[in-house]
């Protein structure tokens, strides 16, 4: 007898089962592919430009923190300060200055010591009138070297663009909710060009360094305390800032985790709405060969031979995917997702960086969820004895009675139902992909309606057209300009920073608002109330930038202000809890420029552009992926639809054949079967959109949470539409070619003898 092993009959099947359903295998194949060839994609660049990031505050010796003095520091002055905490401080003056199309430009002199700037293209300033400008804010605004700006009324020649490594974000302010890189942006001149800028205009910004750069950031944060502190004592200090807390160093970082974190979600909620899939239709595959199984499993074959033969395909089919998928995402699509974070972040040149975290997150971890997912599901349909496979006795429970259906329903209508009963896990799977997909499909054309709405809310609701911020109280002529006060505050629990206005109780430009006049008492703006779930006859508390104290406000009641996280109280108020002047005020609320205020004495100037930066710049670096997420979710929808339908005519092949015995044609055929899958898809859909805008509605309030300010959530009532719309036309799509599916069913199915 020979010793060679008998090759096991059941691997034979396989090619033949994958060729017999080819176009299931197929559907899976490329969603399973196009899913892990984008997470894959996405992951390399993500970690490669993350870990750029991350090197570059050593590289490019990155500040830990900056503070703004009233006046120039006089030599010597911080050499204390350096020896007590050992840090060494670094003069960082720069310069707001205006083109003739009312962008902003920072200007800063060459940097050879801290916060060093990558060079991306060009040269760097060599002589006057040379300007090196960031390589994100030229993309967007069309500029090629060797173009000229004019500049408050001076013309530069642009020599190179560059990414300063402390703005990887282009925030023009820390308050606010979002970068801008389209009228914004940092410059660098050389030393003679910079100082030719009149003393006015200057911003006396000083940046530290730690001496020990390993420090953990409880101790760094406790030692830029101690700084403050120690600068509060000494001198006027007009600004102060922890690293940690500067949005224009940190929040790529930080949105490049979270992205990340998401992104990977994603994947395994995918890929777990695949293995259930996978498993529905091997059972179902399970329950057309339980004669078959019967046989083998009397023959001497075991549980665990089966479970091999069934699960292989799926396993083999996603690993060949998965393996297809990463190759295409390690080439193609990392470029495509790098170039998406570089249209929206000003980095530092990154090097792809080949990491095993990808490779286990986007295919050993999805594989697992795939192989648990199947193994548990098949496992428990093979349990079933030998007998009970050959009698085709196919329940792991009790057999439950037929439910009654009331015969005054006509005979189609029970049909269908019982389709839908003798179906109830296919659907379940059904529904859960459904809701599902709502929920990218939601995300992917909600936002550009959601910006649109922010602005026009904004806009209707903004004070005055022009919000005047001064450096010191200058008079005007103007009558129609109307005084007011301005402080920030941080909110007490969550340190965010919040705009404390105080106004005339008599204001022009706040006709229809009740200022409070009672100690204490204030008006918060909705966004801050819906962000902190703070209401309306409870207590805020805020407290000092740079000090210790903090005050403690009765919320009387709301304004309408989407703008800002703000609160309002009377003037008087204002001046009496901040110790200032009886004639002591910030800026103007005016509806017309003021042209005889000198600009040394202007701050900064909010018109229509400031107030809804945040939506343009959102739109403008999210416009990309919205679409991405929208055709993804419809793709999903489609398989789910496609395979779980093809299922149920599967399983109904034996019954489709006879009516076509009695006479039945294709069409009619598909009124019966078809159209159950219809009613289950069309009340998926309508069902899910609750589930889905409340479950959207708890994400985005995380999701803002990580931002500074609020975008009010709003969804448009023609989004629901449209998704609803999707749903339909994409489920007709799919029913047509079922329909072909139904007309290919050979009459001699029914003729088959399953015993």
């Amino acid at each position: 007898m020979s010793n060679k092993k008998i090759r096991n009959p059941l691997g034979k099947r396989l090619p033949r089962e994958l060729f017999g359903d080819f176009g299931k295998y197929m559907v899976v194949f490329v969603f399973i592919f196009a899913t892990i060839a984008m997470v894959s994609g996405f992951l390399v660049s993500d970690i490669s430009l993350k870990t750029t990031y991350d090197e570059s505050f050593e590289t490019y010796n990155v500040e830990d923190g900056h503070f703004t003095l009233y006046m120039p520091a006089q030599d010597d002055f911080f050499l204390p300060m350096e020896r007590l905490y050992k840090v060494k401080v670094y003069e960082n003056f720069y310069a707001d200055r205006e083109t003739d199309d009312g962008d902003t430009v920072r200007f800063y002199k060459m940097r050879d010591e801290v916060n060093r700037a990558d060079l991306w293209e060009g040269a760097f300033p060599s002589k006057i009138s040379d300007i090196a400008i960031d390589r994100l804010y030229a993309q967007n605004n069309d500029i090629a070297i060797g173009d000229k700006m004019k500049i408050d009324g001076r013309v530069y020649t642009v020599c190179g663009f560059v990414a300063l490594s402390d703005y990887s974000a282009l925030f023009k302010n820390n308050t606010d909710m979002m970068f801008d890189a389209k009228q914004f942006t940092v410059a660098l001149v050389i030393d003679s060009d910079f100082n030719a800028i009149q003393p006015g205009k200057l911003q006396y910004c000083y940046a530290w360094v730690n001496n020990d750069r390993t420090l953990s950031d409880d101790v760094a944060k406790d030692k830029a305390e101690d700084i403050m502190e120690w600068l509060a004592d000494r001198t006027v200090l007009t600004g102060f800032m922890k690293r940690a807390d500067n949005q224009a160093i940190m929040f790529t970082g930080t949105d490049m985790g979270s992205d990340k974190a998401m992104i990977v979600t994603l994947l395994y909620i995918v890929m777990g709405v695949m293995a259930f899939v996978f498993a529905v239709t091997t059972s179902n595959t399970i329950e057309q060969d339980a004669a078959v199984i019967g046989t083998l499993r009397a023959s001497g074959y075991t549980r665990g031979e089966l479970l091999r033969h069934y699960i292989a395909l799926p396993i083999i089919v996603s690993m060949v995917a998965a393996v297809l998928g990463n190759i295409l995402g390690y080439t193609v699509l990392k470029d495509y997702f790098a170039a998406l974070y570089l249209h929206s972040y000003s980095l530092t040149k990154y090097f792809t960086v080949w990491s095993s975290e990808a490779f286990w997150l986007t295919t050993v971890a999805p594989f697992a969820i795939l192989l648990v997912v199947n193994v548990a599901v098949i496992s428990r349909k093979l349990r079933l004895s030998p007998l009970q496979f050959l009698r085709r006795d196919l329940s792991t429970k009790r057999k439950k009675k037929v439910m009654h259906l009331s015969s005054k329903l006509n005979f189609l209508t029970r049909f269908r139902l019982r389709v839908i009963f003798q179906n109830i896990p296919a659907y379940v799977t059904l529904f859960v992909g459904i809701l599902f997909a709502n929920v990218i499909l939601l995300f992917g054309i909600m936002m550009a309606p959601l910006l649109d709405n922010y602005k026009e809310e904004v806009l209707d609701s903004k004070i005055s057209e022009y919000q005047y911020i001064l450096k010191a109280p200058v008079r005007t002529t103007d009558g129609k300009a109307e005084k007011y006060c301005l402080s920030e505050l941080l909110d007490g629990p969550s340190g965010e920073e919040i705009m404390v206005y105080g106004v005339s109780t008599h204001s022009n430009y706040l006709k229809d608002t009740a200022i409070p006049t009672g100690k204490k008492e204030v008006l918060v703006s909705e966004g801050y109330l819906e962000k902190y779930k703070l209401q309306v006859g409870g207590e805020v508390t805020l407290k000092e930038k740079y000090k210790k104290k903090s005050y403690t406000f009765t919320i009387k009641d709301t304004i309408h202000y989407p703008a800002a996280l703000t609160v309002f109280m009377s003037d008087e108020q204002f001046r009496d809890l901040f110790d200032k002047d009886d004639d002591y005020f910030t800026g103007y609320f005016s509806d017309s420029e003021l042209t005889d205020i000198d600009e040394n004495y202007i701050a900064s100037v909010i018109k229509e552009h400031e107030l809804i930066v945040v939506a343009d710049q959102l739109d403008d670096s999210m416009g990309l992926v919205f679409p991405i997420m929208g055709g993804f979710a419809i793709l999903l929808y489609m398989m789910m639809v496609f395979m779980l339908s093809k299922l149920i005519l599967e399983k109904n092949a034996k019954s489709i054949s006879m009516a076509k015995i009695l006479g039945y044609n294709g069409r009619e055929i598909g009124k019966l079967y078809l159209t159950s899958t219809a009613w289950v898809t069309i009340f998926s859909l309508f069902a899910t959109l609750p589930l889905v805008s409340r479950f959207m509605e708890w994400i985005y309030g995380q999701f803002m949470l990580e931002m500074h300010g609020w975008l009010t959530f709003f969804v448009a009532p023609v989004t629901y539409a449209k998704m609803l719309a999707i749903g339909v036309v994409s489920y007709f799509a799919v029913s047509a070619l079922h329909y072909l599916r139904i007309r290919r069913i050979p009459m001699g199915e029914a003729l088959k003898n399953d015993e």
